[in-house]
């Protein structure tokens, strides 16, 4: 079975200049806790016209050799760890190819929802598969698909629908994954992409509208998925996980988040909660962005991220309690010994861990976790 074609968002993509950006920050607007939602008066003609004629820049292939295997400018020198990655990937795509079956209707590979498939994912999805697993995933083996063509159809009217949460998207747009290659370019083609698709999904969710976290999430898809597939699978998101509730006003689910949180890391870290609490750090001061961007916040390295959208797609919200937890055990050590001040920087930070060490953390968390959250879910939360 040959693997599925690339898809041609990088190649459409562009930037405005052929210098990085000073930070490599990946999506400025992530990186304080702070979320805004918005029900402003839409924006002029003049600014949505720009939206429908994208700019292209004439540099575009000067940009791709500066730029790493996902697309991120200034990430570093390639080294021969990477080469090894590389051979690994390719081993990796091989063996996903002969677990695919062939092409359905909907442009999608099938695939048998096994014990061996559950391992590779742990292991790591290969770039070139995960357009097709994380929508196999997300839709329940394609159960929930059936009505997709309907989906299709709305992103095709929500997209040119105006929506009070119009000027909001535009401004976050600029700041959402500024050092990558597809969202560089003001009114290029990625963000133009960006704000179809975050549009399309105010006007589908209308009590939610659009909230900070939701930009880098569709950044995220619209590297693997075209527009209209984006906005399906993050109807199926919003659906089997209840992401209406992480983003409407009040955040409920955001606020039990933080309540599981508190409470695993209670029963696995006990003395590092301790101390934590001691600092007068409560969870909501450093892990908003981790759960209001699904992790899409730099909060860790984009490959770890992947990793770690592998395992939310084959298990849904509740990976995101391990994979907290599981972050806050690889820097134990470190919260340990830092006082408030340097415990806040290294919490807002992006951290960089041992990708297969940390994954397996989040899976023995997840799985030991399992007996606990149906309480954690239901019970009040004191005040």
């Amino acid at each position: 079975m040959d693997p599925p074609d690339q898809q041609s968002s990088h190649s459409s993509a562009a930037t405005s200049s052929l210098q990085p950006p000073a930070s490599d920050s990946r999506s400025d607007h992530t990186a304080t806790p702070s979320i805004t939602t918005s029900l402003s008066t839409p924006p002029s003609n003049d600014y949505k016209l720009k939206y429908q004629q994208p700019n292209v820049a004439l540099e575009l292939d000067q940009w791709f050799s500066m730029v790493d295997r996902y697309g991120f400018f200034d990430q570093g020198l390639y080294t021969d760890d990477d080469e090894k990655k590389k051979q690994k990937e390719v081993e990796r795509s091989a063996k996903w190819a002969t677990m695919s079956k062939p092409l359905m209707d909907n442009g999608f590979h099938d695939f048998e929802f096994t014990h061996k498939f559950i391992r590779r994912v742990y292991k790591g999805i290969p770039d070139i598969w995960r357009r097709d697993a994380w929508y196999y995933m997300c839709s329940n083996r394609w159960k929930d698909a059936t009505h997709d063509l309907e989906l299709q159809a709305q992103y095709d009217t929500f997209k040119n629908t105006n929506t009070p949460s119009e000027r909001q998207i535009d401004l976050d747009i600029p700041r959402t994954m500024h050092n990558h290659i597809m969202f560089r370019q003001r009114y290029g083609s990625g963000q133009c992409n960006l704000f179809d698709v975050l549009r399309a999904l105010a006007n589908y969710d209308e009590q939610v509208g659009y909230c900070q976290g939701m930009a880098s999430v569709v950044a995220i898809l619209l590297m693997f998925y075209e527009n209209d597939k984006a906005f399906m699978l993050l109807v199926h998101m919003f659906r089997r996980d209840d992401l209406h509730n992480l983003f409407i006003s009040g955040f409920p689910a955001l606020i039990r988040a933080f309540y599981i949180q508190e409470q695993l890391l209670i029963r696995y870290a006990a003395k590092l909660a301790r101390h934590l609490d001691h600092l007068g750090i409560s969870t909501d001061m450093f892990a908003t962005r981790w759960y209001i961007t699904l992790f899409t916040g730099n909060v860790v390295n984009y490959s770890t991220l992947l990793r770690i959208w592998d395992l939310y797609f084959l298990h849904g919200f509740d990976v995101f309690y391990a994979a907290s937890v599981a972050l806050l055990l690889e820097i134990k050590g470190q919260l340990l010994v830092s006082d408030m001040e340097q415990a806040i920087t290294l919490l807002g930070g992006t951290m960089a861990v041992n990708e297969d060490h940390y994954i397996y953390s989040v899976k023995k968390i997840f799985e030991r976790s399992q007996r606990y959250l149906p309480q954690l879910k239901s019970q009040p939360i004191p005040l």
